[in-house]
């Protein structure tokens, strides 16, 4: 399958994990694949990079311009910003900003940073925390020309609120990826409207019912919300079904599309 590769999509390396792992793929052929599917944007998790060795960013960023891919977003997986203990959390924001100028390196325009991964306390204090963290490192970022977003991921924004008063606290400095799947539950619907419109990307997340067949329904009213508020992508394809995943991400794509604000 050829295709002109739509810079409104991407895909996430996490969408081919089981791959990368049994060695069926490596780093470096997926921007080729993903052109070949039509995405025109790749995500990579940091924890796909074999190395990052001078020799490794080069070969990425080769392959990306060959394959005529953007590499939108690193995924920095590790690092808690409001971890209890101040040693762990300073750290942790050092580990993340090491990965920042990896991204930097490799042309990302981006990097996902977690807000954090202990529960929000009602005096907001861990909020606060948080904010100041993500500050000094979207400033990091920025100097190096890299943006810096975090997602409604993991304890600390477990809602919508959490979300919103952080954004509120950063202001322009950091952006936000409102996943589709992190949240579940009878408010996932209502929280990821309120959130969606301060979003300037999504992980498309596509869940998967008791028999393995993917969740469209959820997938819908996920998408539908997205058109709701006028965002336009880019939209990152998740999968972790147990198809096969090139196969599941084509209809995934074909799914998006169909509901992108023109």
């Amino acid at each position: 399958m050829d295709m002109q590769p739509d810079p409104r999509l991407a895909v996430s390396t996490w969408s081919l994990h089981r791959k990368l792992d049994r060695g069926d793929t490596n780093l470096f052929d997926i921007p080729a694949q993903a052109a070949a599917h039509g995405i025109g944007r790749l995500e990579v998790c940091h924890f796909h990079f074999p190395d990052r060795t001078e020799q490794t960013l080069t070969r990425l960023r080769a392959e990306l311009e060959r394959a005529g891919v953007s590499f939108f977003t690193l995924l920095i997986d590790t690092g808690d910003l409001v971890h209890p203990e101040p040693s762990q959390r300073a750290a942790d924001e050092r580990e993340i900003a090491e990965w920042i100028e990896t991204a930097a390196a490799c042309g990302a325009e981006r990097v996902r940073v977690s807000a954090g991964n202990q529960a929000a306390d009602l005096e907001g204090a861990l909020l606060q925390r948080s904010a100041e963290a993500l500050l000094r490192l979207a400033s990091r970022a920025g100097d190096l020309g890299v943006r810096l977003v975090t997602e409604n991921w993991q304890a600390l924004l477990a809602g919508a609120q959490e979300v919103l008063r952080l954004l509120q606290l950063t202001g322009d400095s950091v952006g936000l990826m409102a996943d589709f799947g992190n949240w579940t539950g009878s408010t996932k619907y209502e929280g990821l409207e309120q959130i969606l419109p301060k979003a300037s990307s999504t992980h498309a997340k596509i869940s998967t019912v008791d028999d393995g067949a993917l969740d469209w329904d959820d997938f819908a009213k996920c998408l539908y919300l997205c058109k709701k508020a006028a965002f336009a992508g880019p939209h990152s394809l998740i999968y972790d079904g147990p198809s096969e995943e090139w196969a599941s991400l084509d209809e995934m794509r074909a799914f998006v599309q169909s509901y992108l604000v023109p």
